[in-house]
């Protein structure tokens, strides 16, 4: 890690990086099914990608006066000329593995409700020699969804046709906006437990689930996460002083292929370093995070010890992403969950098993690219915004092949920097808004341990759970001239404890020249709060509850999505408890919503033990 990150430009209000600046993305649909009873039709599917295509997408853009170039993206991320942008050969078996800028979704069922039989989520980059104009992006994408109509009447002969074009958004946390922001920096715990554990108490007090731990469950971690080595030796170094960490070492898989030190590079480079975490005045300033989805697979493994959990890495250590690195790893999650080829030795398989997918992050709102001159509502006949429609495709099809999304509403009912506290009380952000229609993801907002709605939560929904999440800690800033500078006097309230790997802790202010520190001690505990720690609790909740179905079925390994949909409901069933959420804009009065009691505590006095 490193010991300080430039500051000097991170001023509040500044409302400018969305996307990423090199790519774009472009959804086709094709009637053609991914995956049939034998066999696979992807090669068929990649060879509809071919020159043509790209050539077709350059004159129109060049005729429309946008002086860009297409290119295909391939494993380096490094753009495919014209002349090799053919995938034909590239696969023809299920498990073969995709050019880096196509991602395909099939299902298991047969399309319904106007649906495609596959999508083709594709990711182009942009060459042009003026990468500085802010215009850019708007003008290609909005021509192309403009010249949607043309640009089918060609690419129809191909069995295809062109969904929108979206910029290549940022995800996890948008930056200078507050959007998708962690809420505080970590800060390290010093009081003497071993073992921070959460209960639920409605779950472990019913007989069908007290000796449920989520075992034959996977459940899929799509964050942030710090090196492999660095995981190993905190909890080498932390010993039984956190036996949670070591455990979680010994039994997680951590999967950094799809974002390596280079592509974080590369996306640090195209992002502005764009961070996305608060200091505990609720500035926005860029600070190195990578232990936020650690942090968050501790969560899941305390609640449900016996879970499969496997971490995908798909935020950068300042804890955004782009579409790009989430679609694909959302696409190798689906391309196991579809059924397996026969004679294929497929032990990662996962058809017609109990999934859970955790994402603690969000994406821009309609209301951000609007300012930034996208047309977020391209076509008069659809009234989807692109902003949805640009993770629909992906997570419908995962819950139409039984997986169970959830979700984090997230923290934009913070009211820091408007101090009069006129602001109002959001509704869950993408993907969780999602929810609303598609009752397999769940948004997940945060409350106290009093149960009353964290201040700076979104509201998820009717159909949302909120659980423990904590509250902002009492500040008190330093004698400094410059605030927060001589480091600050924080008192948590009732925040979470959770593991934590690296040997510093960032700034808890942006002021200028505030340092990492050294952690305390070796213990490898922190606090967090905010809806990105709540969402696990409900992941683990449903891992149990998926395994308790899972022994009821008749047909060992037969989980189908509608024995998924049953696990969400019990769940919302075993949670009569509810939370009355104000300021919730476009509703008069309060709102209420099911809430999922939890409660922290420490199972293991005395940390001396190492």
């Amino acid at each position: 890690m490193q010991h300080n990150m430039p500051m000097e430009n991170m001023k509040p209000g500044m409302h400018n990086t969305f996307w990423r600046n090199d790519q774009i993305m472009v959804v086709f649909h094709a009637d053609l099914p991914l995956r049939s009873a034998t066999f696979s039709n992807k090669g068929v599917l990649l060879d509809k990608l071919n020159p043509s295509l790209l050539k077709l997408f350059n004159d129109e853009l060049q005729h429309h006066n946008s002086p860009v170039t297409l290119r295909f993206l391939d494993d380096s991320e490094e753009a495919t000329s014209i002349e090799h942008a053919t995938f034909s050969k590239v696969s023809d078996g299920a498990l073969s593995k995709s050019p880096a800028g196509i991602c395909l979704f099939g299902t298991n069922t047969p399309a319904e409700d106007g649906l495609p039989n596959t999508s083709i989520i594709s990711f182009f980059h942009i060459r042009s020699e003026h990468y500085d104009d802010e215009s850019l992006i708007p003008k290609i994408v909005n021509t192309l969804n403009d010249r949607c109509q043309t640009l089918n009447h060609d690419l129809h002969k191909d069995g295809i046709t062109m969904a929108f074009a979206a910029p290549a958004l940022l995800c996890g946390g948008t930056p200078k906006t507050g959007q998708g922001c962690t809420l505080l920096p970590p800060i390290p715990v010093e009081e003497p437990c071993r073992d921070w554990h959460i209960g639920l108490p409605d779950l472990d007090s019913d007989p069908s689930l007290q000796s449920s731990q989520g075992n034959g469950v996977t459940v899929f971690i799509l964050d942030a996460f710090p090196e492999r080595g660095v995981i190993s030796r905190a909890a080498q170094d932390a010993g039984k002083a956190n036996r949670l960490l070591q455990n979680v070492d010994k039994t997680a898989i951590f999967d950094y292929s799809l974002l390596s030190g280079i592509q974080e590079i590369s996306i640090m480079e195209n992002t502005h370093n764009a961070g996305a975490v608060k200091d505990v005045y609720g500035r926005h300033y860029s600070v190195l995070v990578p232990d936020h989805g650690l942090f968050i697979a501790g969560i899941v493994r305390d609640i449900a010890p016996k879970a499969n959990i496997e971490c995908i890495r798909v935020l950068d250590g300042l804890c955004v992403g782009d579409l790009h690195t989430l679609i694909r790893a959302l696409e190798k999650i689906n391309n196991r969950m579809l059924p397996p080829i026969p004679d294929t030795d497929d032990k990662e398989n996962l058809y017609q098993k109990p999934v859970v997918i955790n994402l603690s992050l969000v994406i821009p709102t309609d209301d951000q690219l609007q300012l930034q001159h996208i047309t977020t509502r391209p076509h008069a006949n659809n009234h989807a915004s692109i902003i949805e429609t640009s993770l629909r495709d992906a997570l419908t099809n995962l819950t139409r092949n039984g997986a169970i999304i959830v979700a984090s509403a997230g923290n934009e009912g913070d009211n820091r920097e408007v101090p009069d506290g006129s602001t109002r009380r959001p509704m869950a952000l993408y993907p969780a808004a999602m929810s609303k229609d598609n009752k397999s993801i769940m948004a997940v907002g945060a409350v106290t341990a009093e149960g009353q709605p964290a201040t700076y939560s979104c509201y998820p929904g009717s159909d949302g759970i909120a659980t423990l999440g904590g509250e902002f800690p009492d500040v008190q800033p330093g004698n400094s001239r410059f605030l927060g500078s001589d480091h600050p006097t924080v008192t948590m309230t009732d925040p979470l404890r959770g593991i934590y790997s690296s040997v510093e802790y960032p700034p808890l202010s942006a002021a200028p020249y505030a340092q990492y520190c050294a952690a305390p001690n070796t213990n490898a505990w922190a606090y967090w709060i905010g809806t990105s720690f709540a969402t696990p609790i409900v992941s683990a909740a449903m891992a149990r509850i998926m395994e308790a179905h899972m022994l009821k079925l008749e047909a060992a390994g037969s989980f189908l999505p509608q024995n998924a949909l049953k696990a969400r409901d019990t769940l919302m069933s075993m949670a009569p408890e509810t939370a009355t959420w104000d300021k919730v804009v476009g509703v008069n009065g309060t709102a209420t919503g099911h809430m999922l009691k939890a409660v922290q505590k420490c199972r293991s006095v005395g940390s001396d033990d190492v």
